[in-house]
């Protein structure tokens, strides 16, 4: 069983290599309300998104950031393998969560998609992409401008749920248009 001490734990745990804090309250508020909407068990999305990206900043600073998802299984598994109440299945579903949130041809559960859903929030809403540019903005303009393509593209084509669709339908047509003007 999920414990609310489990979760504490790891909300403690994510600041320190996580992605920015606004960032992640939006996948995680995204995410538990997908799981409410779509009947799915709320703890497992909620772990999800919080150890997806955990390993996210450690990544980019080592020059990994392609790795970050398997660093962030890895160490998702170190806690949750620690935790004497947390059953198997659960374990299995927030492990799968992590490894699909940026996509899988085929979900492990709905959980996962909804993670990954949640994930996509992050550079394919206004919301995601206003933090993006005001915590990033020290970063060369050429960068951002290439950043924010990237990850548009990259989370818009990620996005596997109608109602996450209709929900950013505004957000998918006016993002581009932005982005275009920058440069």
């Amino acid at each position: 069983m999920i414990t609310d001490n489990l979760i504490s734990q790891v909300k403690s745990f994510i600041p320190e290599y996580g992605p920015m804090l606004q960032h992640q309250q939006i996948a995680d508020e995204n995410g538990q309300k997908l799981a409410q909407k779509l009947n799915a068990n709320s703890k497992i999305v909620l772990l999800g998104t919080m150890f997806m990206d955990c390993k996210i900043t450690l990544a980019i600073k080592q020059g990994r950031q392609p790795e970050h998802i398997q660093m962030s299984y890895e160490a998702a598994k170190e806690i949750l393998d620690k935790d004497p109440d947390i059953n198997s299945e659960e374990k299995d579903n927030v492990l799968h969560c992590v490894m699909e949130h940026h996509g899988a041809s085929k979900f492990y559960s709905l959980e996962s998609e909804i993670c990954c859903n949640a994930d996509c929030y992050r550079f394919a809403s206004i919301k995601g992409i206003f933090y993006t540019i005001r915590y990033m903005r020290d970063m060369p303009d050429a960068d951002l401008y290439q950043l924010l393509k990237n990850k548009f593209a990259e989370k818009s084509q990620a996005i596997t749920l109608d109602i996450v669709k209709e929900e950013l339908k505004l957000d998918l047509e006016i993002i581009p248009q932005f982005i275009n003007q920058l440069l």
